[in-house]
């Protein structure tokens, strides 16, 4: 079996720091990658990845948002075999 990569933009809380929030992501079980990006009108994001096995079926979606303090919304922006 394969892998499967979700990549997510996850948006911090208003007046958050979007560095601990990258953090938080980080700790996220399955975490491949976490990096804080230009967004829009000046405002960032924190931008991830987490690889789970083929056939696992994680919603990291929902994951984020129940276990990331500082996480105010998170959206999927892809998801693909590896």
């Amino acid at each position: 079996m394969g892998k499967v990569m979700t990549v997510l933009k996850i948006f911090p809380e208003e007046n958050y720091s979007i560095d601990k929030l990258k953090d938080n992501v980080l700790k996220v079980e399955g975490c491949n990658t976490s990096k804080v990006i230009d967004f829009v009108f000046g405002s960032k994001i924190v931008h991830a990845s987490f690889i789970c096995n083929d056939g696992e079926s994680k919603d990291f979606e929902e994951i984020v948002r129940a276990q990331v303090e500082g996480c105010s919304e998170v959206q999927v922006e892809e998801v693909g075999l590896l």
